[in-house]
């Protein structure tokens, strides 16, 4: 039918109707209907592409033409054949689509074998009205107003007694074409909650759907396409919201509405159910709207435009043992989180269809930082910012969200560039991190510069809604007990201490909680501690027990008493006196001294050291920060008396080792050291020649002054060969650093000693001439060893005895160190001499004999030896001082050694010299010989032949 004045274009086909003149009449008794089929009702088009241009096109799709089918009612027999009487549905019924499922195979109207009214709108969605008293009015003839022809239309009505009228979504026509305003799965979820259809999970239980149709403020259909006002909004339970997530599958929208003027689009808005990767529900809103935008030569277009935000239904989540966490939720520092805006800015998104997103600004490009506040373990609220992951409800179960999180990887969490999704900026606030110790509020509170989040799988029967819930994998704290040492006053980067999330704090005695990602090492300098100890104890636990800890002490061990090697590792590269390391040195340590340092009060720890008696100890380091009166700072203290045991060359049977150091941090920025150490009951064993004893060996440095130090009670004890010596302590000095002894301090250690001159001694024909004993201790503070040398007189001036015609000298020297024996050196001489004058003749003969030893430990480690023996013989013959003949004969045999090499070297001369008057000659006679040996005594392969040795195994064979 088609009627130009008001541009009507229908179709009219007839069901079990004939016709009789000028009526219709029904065929056969049953149902008789009337099909009017109309025009596409919808034009659906893209985006308009910014900036646009008079050539700009769109892609744009045309929907199917629609049907609007009435039954006659029982009581009526036949219709008019007029345009007018069958354009009349007053008293018609408009057939609806009953709730049976979706349309015959093939057909779009056809339910169950009748067609059935169905209008597609918009492109795919096929919609019937909802109720029985709908109802279609519209103008049979042509409305004229001023020469001008009104279009025709008919409107779906409501009830008569008021009401928009329903319209209820049946099926799909097809797949919707991507990059339109609407998407396929938004056309699903309209038919899921209006047609009254049930819907199984994965496992086959229904879903409750609330099942409200749309509300139409207007729908109009014309020739040219549809006017209508739709409305859809609905709720969805969170059961029902979780089984849509389990079962992969696209939750419905929650709102929908829809505006067009003669099937162009003006606006279209959607709701779609999506989660905050924190969890929270979100709805991501997407408005499309007609603009009318000037190109650049002026003509104006008028182009669909879209904008995307997202809005907060669910402000607030809470976390706990309930949400699925590996560690009962210890791994998260919030209670809760509530989202503190409802609406974001505009947002870019490029395929909200693809899986999770970050959310980026539109304006900017930058990432959308998602405003929350969190209730940490004790209630107290922490504001922060963080980006924000979207996730579609049909990722929440499938893994999608951990391979879209930055993790941190390799462990521990970084806080690197490509964090930057990952991390929230806190910037000092105070948070507990983790739950306080009991009876303790605020002992896990710091404040926090930054929080790095991460992902982790749901554990079974978590009541989280995603497959992966949030979690705190590291941080950026301040930490006052190692702002002294740490860079960036005190700011150190911490992750969950991995006993706390196993156990929490059940068994776990010094309350350890963090663990630092890089430790900190206390490096004291060896100068700052007197060469006492250099304990460079790397900490890295933060307790709240016991404050901060290297980890061998957070640990919980099986045994009353920490496992050594563990706290051995602590201390890796402490020193004592520069060379003994702590390692060998410390004793056990009592578990409980762990637990005790709580207890410990500030004037228990002073009493403890200065306590001499090495049975009250402090076997755990303590690290405490208290601030100082009226605000002027801070104190850092950092003191220690350990168990400690002999070691090499140290002996610490009754000795007792303190350091304690105290480092203040004003206000106006300047640090302020002091130090005090304190060794006593020491005792110096070298290679058992010697035994220095130090009855206390201290140090004191504070800011602005000297370091002062000193040394009392020393004691020299000579054992083994040297043992005679210990009779000349008449001669000795009772305490080798007291009065008239040397102490001598500078950057590179301390050096001490005594060298005592003996007077010359003279009995008869006996003489005792040039003897000195010299002892001289040298302590390191860095890394060389300690020394210790003893003299009798020395080389470059030996000691001298003579008894009558015979007299001889010589000198000993030894130093041996904490790596054995350096230098043994001495020398041997003695002879005899006779003379004679006779006035006319005169003349004398001399000998002498001696020995030279050295034994000096080389650059390799070896050991080079040298040992000479020789013997002088002179004799000389005067006559009236003109005829004069002088003999001397020398022989001299040495032994050396160096390395794996040996050369022994023999040397003979005899010179014979005779003067007579003016005239002399003198001629002299040498022979040398040099015999090296062997690098080293030969292997067992070079003195045994293989066949040999074959032999000898075979013969022990079964």
């Amino acid at each position: 039918m088609l009627r130009p004045q008001d541009m009507l274009v229908l179709e009219i086909a007839l069901v079990n109707l004939r016709q009789e003149g000028d009526r219709l009449v029904r065929q056969a008794p049953g149902l008789a209907q009337i099909l009017v089929t109309l025009p596409p009702q919808h034009v659906a088009e893209a985006a308009l592409p910014l900036p646009p241009t008079a050539s700009s096109r769109v892609p744009s799709f045309s929907a199917r033409p629609s049907t609007l089918a009435f039954s006659l009612p029982d009581d009526m027999d036949g219709v008019g054949l007029s345009l007018a009487a069958l354009l009349d549905w007053t008293r018609l019924v408009p057939q609806s689509v009953p709730v049976v499922g979706a349309p015959d195979p093939g057909t779009s109207d056809v339910f169950g074998g009748i067609r059935r009214t169905t209008v597609e709108f918009p492109l795919r969605l096929l919609l019937t009205h909802d109720d029985t008293l709908s109802r279609w009015e519209h103008l049979a003839d042509p409305f004229v107003s001023e020469g001008r022809s009104e279009l025709w239309h008919t409107s779906l009505r409501g009830p008569e007694a008021g009401g928009a009228p329903l319209l209820r979504a049946v099926a799909t026509a097809g797949t919707l074409p991507p990059g339109l305003p609407l998407l396929q799965e938004h056309l699903d979820g309209i038919v899921i909650q209006t047609s009254r259809h049930e819907v199984f999970d994965k496992n086959g239980l229904p879903i409750a759907i609330s099942n409200d149709p749309l509300h139409a403020e207007q729908f109009r259909l014309t020739p040219l396409g549809a006017s209508a006002h739709l409305h859809g909004s609905w709720t969805l339970d969170k059961t029902s919201l979780d089984q849509f997530v389990e079962s992969g599958r696209t939750a419905p929208l929650a709102s929908y509405d829809h505006i067009t003027g003669l099937g162009r689009d003006q606006f279209v808005r959607t709701a779609s159910r999506y989660f905050c990767h924190t969890g929270h529900q979100a709805l991501l809103i997407t408005e499309t709207r007609r603009v009318f935008t000037a190109a650049e030569d002026g003509t104006v277009v008028a182009g669909l435009q879209s904008e995307t935000h997202v809005e907060f239904p669910q402000p607030d989540i809470g976390y706990g043992a309930t949400t699925g966490y590996a560690h009962q939720g210890r791994e998260m520092p919030f209670r809760s989180l509530h989202i503190d805006e409802r609406v974001t800015p505009l947002l870019r998104v490029d395929d909200p269809a693809s899986g999770p997103f970050f959310a980026v600004l539109k304006e900017t490009g930058a990432d959308y930082l998602l405003p929350v506040t969190g209730i940490d373990q004790e209630g107290r609220k922490v504001s922060f910012r963080m980006p924000l992951l979207l996730v579609p409800s049909a990722s929440g179960a499938n893994g999608s969200i951990a391979a879209s999180f930055p993790h941190a990887s390799p462990a521990p969490a970084t806080f690197g560039p490509g964090d930057t999704r990952a991390i929230a900026q806190l910037e000092g606030q105070e948070l507990a991190i983790t739950e306080p110790l009991p009876g303790s509020p605020g002992s896990t509170c710091h404040p926090v510069d930054a929080l790095r989040f991460d992902v982790q799988p749901r554990g079974e029967g978590g009541d989280h809604p995603l497959d992966a819930v949030l979690f705190v994998a590291g941080a950026e704290v301040r930490e006052p007990a190692v702002e002294a040492f740490a860079p960036g006053g005190g700011r150190v980067q911490v992750r969950m201490n991995a006993g706390y999330l196993e156990r929490g704090f059940t068994d776990n005695p010094s309350g350890a909680y963090l663990t630092m990602n890089t430790p900190v090492q206390l490096l004291l300098k060896a100068e700052q501690a007197g060469g006492l100890a250099s304990p460079n104890s790397a900490v890295s636990e933060i307790t709240g027990r016991a404050g901060v800890l290297p980890e061998a002490f957070s640990k919980v061990p099986a045994t009353p008493e920490l496992p050594v090697d563990e706290v051995k590792k602590a201390f890796d590269i402490g020193k004592l006196l520069g060379i003994v390391s702590l390692t060998d040195i410390l004793g056990t340590i009592p578990r409980s001294a762990v637990t005790d340092l709580a207890q410990l009060s500030d004037s228990r720890i002073e009493e403890i050291i200065r306590s001499g008696d090495p049975r009250t100890l402090l076997p755990v380091p303590i690290l405490r920060v208290k601030e100082l009166a009226d605000g002027a700072g801070k104190e850092l203290r950092y003191v220690w008396k350990p168990s400690i045991k002999s070691s090499g060359i140290v002996g610490l049977e009754d000795a007792s080792l303190v350091l304690d150091s105290r480092t203040t941090v004003s206000t106006d920025g300047l640090d302020r050291s002091s130090v005090r150490g304190e060794l006593t009951g020491l005792k110096l064993r070298f290679a058992g020649l010697a035994e220095v004893r130090i009855a206390r060996l201290s140090f004191t440095s504070t800011p602005g002054g000297k370091p002062d130090i000193d040394a009392s009670g020393l004691e020299l004890v000579f054992e083994g060969a040297l043992s005679f010596i210990n009779n000349l302590r008449s001669l000795l000095p009772a305490d080798g650093f007291g009065k008239g002894a040397y102490i001598d301090i500078d950057p590179a250690g301390i050096r001490a000693g005594y060298s005592l001159a003996i007077p010359s001694i003279g009995v008869g024909v006996f003489s005792l001439q040039n003897l000195a004993l010299t002892a001289g201790l040298t302590i390191p503070f860095e890394a060389s060893p300690i020394r210790f040398r003893f003299g009798i007189s020395e080389r470059k001036n030996p000691f001298v005895v003579s008894v009558s015609l015979f007299g001889g000298g010589g000198f000993f020297a030894m130093e041996v160190s904490s790596r054995g024996i350096e230098l043994v050196e001495g020398a041997l001489e003695f002879g005899g001499t006779a003379s004679l004058n006779l006035g006319v003749a005169s003349g004398g003969v001399s000998i002498m004999a001696g020995v030279y030893f050295k034994l000096e430990k080389n650059a390799q480690g070896g050991q080079d030896i040298t040992l000479s023996g020789y013997l002088r013989c002179n004799g000389y013959l005067s006559v009236l001082g003109i005829v004069s003949v002088s003999v001397e004969f020398y022989l001299e045999l040495s032994y050396q050694k160096s390395g794996g090499e040996s050369v022994i070297r023999g040397r003979g001369t005899l010179s014979v010299s005779v003067r007579i008057a003016f005239f002399s000659k003198t001629v002299s006679l040498t022979l040398e010989r040099s015999f090296a040996g062997a690098p080293g005594d030969p292997t067992f392969a070079q003195c045994v032949e293989p066949d040999d040795w074959d032999t000898y195994c075979l013969a022990y064979a079964a």
